[in-house]
């Protein structure tokens, strides 16, 4: 059985997936070690996984060449047979090329095509030309080659493998461009498995005289996130103590308001906790993050999106085109705008939720977290 290490980024957008694919291959009796910010250290060992600080990867286009020789130096040590490099990190790409060790890229978005991506292409293009110049001054330092593949300038594919990109994404999310790198596998929403959660005491009660309305918010440290989230949230929770709805708000932050919340407010800071709470709800007010949109779907619930990122807004489109999403821009937020969409999405007959209910039968036709490990078997015993 193979030694595997995991390398990502501290958001739980990006863990998340991590976990759940590690823990598929250790069942199957491979090793695997999980590389990420000590922030996660009490999720990964949760999972069953062993667990590597990887200090310098909290922001993941930058300080990548002492991310690089962080984690060549855990590899280095540690011998893994495989690497598993988040794609929107270069240094664990570069620590595998530096020890000419097999590796394999893991996407937690969709890979949009650039002439997709919303915002100007020539902006885009001049952004590209400086992150190429600052990898390459990296990769010199590290002796290795200039980059020739142009999609590893983009940020989301900076740790792009040439050998297998396993996208944590089910291909119905995907406008249907043929555009992607051939190595690229859509495997579908891989989530950790936490037992010890199955049998546990429900996380709160609702009172369900009323529709309950979900916040699923990021974790994102970006603080123009983090206002555009506060402004929805407080906007959601106003009307939710005028008696609109009952209100669940999931956050990896604790309620740090100087108010009391409402009573039909409910704010959850324990996580994982989606598969909890999803079952109680009628509809989502979210993000947009790839891996949160999934278990939506997963859910058949309908959802108000309100993009943090350029690939959220393009997320939150292709939801708006399958039919069982609405969309709302930043500048948009305000209490009147929220109550109509979500008086909308919580129609006994809205479309939205007929069509959201259809969805959740298409997207999950087989396990992600094995559909990843079939790939990752079959390049070990291909390539090692």
């Amino acid at each position: 059985m193979a030694k595997v290490y995991i390398a990502v980024q501290r958001v739980l957008g990006h863990v998340y997936p991590a976990l759940g694919i590690g823990q598929q291959l250790q069942k199957r009796g491979h090793r695997v070690t999980v590389l990420t910010h000590s922030s996660n250290e009490m999720l990964v060992r949760r999972a069953g996984l062993d667990f590597l600080p990887a200090q310098w990867g909290k922001f993941p286009e930058k300080f990548v060449y002492e991310q690089t020789m962080e984690i060549h130096a855990y590899a280095a040590g540690g011998s893994p047979d495989l690497l598993i490099c988040d794609s929107s990190q270069a240094a664990p790409a570069y620590a595998a090329e530096m020890l000419g060790m097999p590796w394999i890229s893991l996407q937690t978005t969709v890979p949009y095509p650039d002439f997709l991506l919303p915002g100007s292409r020539t902006v885009q293009e001049r952004m590209r030309k400086v992150y190429e110049a600052e990898l390459n001054n990296v990769r010199q330092r590290l002796g290795l080659a200039p980059l020739s593949d142009p999609l590893r300038t983009r940020g989301d594919l900076a740790g792009l493998s040439p050998g297998l990109h396993l996208v944590n994404a089910v291909s119905l999310l995907f406008p249907g461009v043929e555009s992607l790198p051939a190595q690229t596998k859509f495997v579908g929403n891989c989530v950790p498995d936490n037992g010890e959660q199955r049998g546990a005491a429900p996380l709160l009660e609702p009172a369900r005289d009323k529709p309950v309305v979900l916040v699923c918010a990021s974790s994102t440290g970006r603080h123009d996130s983090r206002e555009i989230m506060n402004r929805y949230i407080w906007a959601a929770a106003g009307l939710a103590g005028e008696g609109a709805f009952e209100l669940i708000v999931s956050d990896h932050q604790p309620y740090q308001g100087r108010q009391p919340l409402p009573a039909n407010v409910h704010w959850i800071s324990e996580y994982p906790n989606h598969d909890r709470l999803m079952p109680m709800a009628d509809a989502v007010l979210t993000h947009g993050g790839c891996g949160t949109l999934q278990t939506v779907m997963k859910y058949g619930l309908p959802m108000l999106i309100v993009p943090l990122a350029s690939d959220q807004e393009l997320l939150a489109s292709r939801c708006a085109q399958l039919g069982f999403a609405r969309v709302m821009g930043a500048e948009e937020i305000s209490r009147e705008r929220i109550l109509a969409e979500l008086e909308t999405l919580l129609l006994p007959g809205s479309p939205l939720r007929h069509r959201a209910k259809q969805t959740a039968e298409l997207a999950e036709l087989r396990s992600p977290g094995e559909a990843a490990a079939d790939e990752i078997e079959s390049f070990l015993t291909n390539t090692v």
